[in-house]
């Protein structure tokens, strides 16, 4: 019998034949060789996966399905992942070559940590470093003011991961991998390695900004529900959840101020998310929306 892997990296991706040759090769120039890769197409049909069938390694694993949005192409691929600890690389992200050593490395140093997350940094098409997330330090009490985490910088135990899927809820779509984090969080110590090992790629295909007011509006009130009426949440972090409600309500403006919305519409989300959290008033992103909302 074929011993199972130490490391299960799980790619989803959706038409992302321009990018996934190089996130995939990212993840084979790895120090550490005890890996798999599960691929999920998500329905590509851009060429996406006769790059992957033509990249020849014994530890890609290439699974088709229906479209149904990252959530369920990720858990498609927890289903299938064979590996002791399970993380996620979007299809047009990179790993630095150190990636899985560091992490290996790490959990051995901290005696198998049920999760843990490394460091990351976001990088433009030219390799330029945009911004660096290397501090993070209580992670459960951080997650529910904001998420500093990426998915490919987040490593979870096998069996905690497949008890923590990853809601498929397709209008919340964007804010789900916040919401797991969050709903793991309540049952785990999640542990932060500060050492930077990969890198988001901004990119002009990349989609960041929420155009549809009622759909970004939809995702934040799904969120919200979710969120609130986990039993383990609210056990688990109580009126703090009042943090989450607030991060998502200035979220919200700040998305509707980047997209010219009505200032009657950003000023109020921007008030409902001070009133659950006047910290809001504090934050970058509240002066960024008053910037915009002044037209500067």
């Amino acid at each position: 019998m074929t011993r199972n892997p130490f490391f299960s990296v799980v790619i989803p991706t959706y038409n992302r034949a321009d990018f996934i040759q190089k996130t995939i090769n990212s993840v084979l120039a790895q120090h550490f060789s005890d890996f798999e890769i599960v691929v999920v197409d998500d329905g590509s049909t851009d060429g996406t996966e006769a790059i992957v069938r033509n990249t020849s390694d014994e530890r890609i694993k290439y699974h088709k399905k229906d479209n149904a949005e990252r959530g369920a192409a990720r858990n498609a691929g927890i289903q299938i992942a064979k590996g002791n600890y399970i993380t996620f690389l979007d299809s047009d992200d990179i790993l630095y070559s150190h990636h899985l050593s560091t992490a290996f490395d790490f959990l051995s140093t901290h005696k198998s940590p049920d999760v843990f997350h490394l460091a990351y940094q976001i990088i433009n098409s030219e390799g330029i470093v945009l911004k660096k997330l290397d501090t993070l330090k209580s992670i459960n009490q951080d997650i529910i003011s904001g998420n500093p985490l990426s998915c490919m910088g987040v490593f979870v135990r096998q069996d905690i991961m497949r008890a923590n899927l990853f809601n498929v809820d397709r209008k919340l779509s964007g804010l789900e991998d916040w919401e797991l984090w969050i709903r793991i969080g309540a049952k785990h110590t999640i542990i932060a390695c500060n050492t930077i090992t990969s890198a988001i790629i901004q990119h002009d295909q990349r989609s960041v900004l929420e155009n549809n007011f009622d759909k970004l509006i939809l995702k934040a009130e799904r969120f919200i529900q979710y969120v609130s009426n986990d039993k383990n949440n609210q056990q688990a972090y109580g009126r703090d959840l009042r943090k989450t409600t607030a991060s998502v309500k200035t979220y919200v403006a700040l998305h509707l101020a980047m997209s010219n919305a009505p200032k009657k519409m950003v000023w109020k989300y921007l008030k409902e998310g001070i009133s659950e959290n006047s910290n809001e008033l504090f934050r970058k992103r509240f002066l960024v929306i008053l910037k915009l909302m002044a037209g500067l």
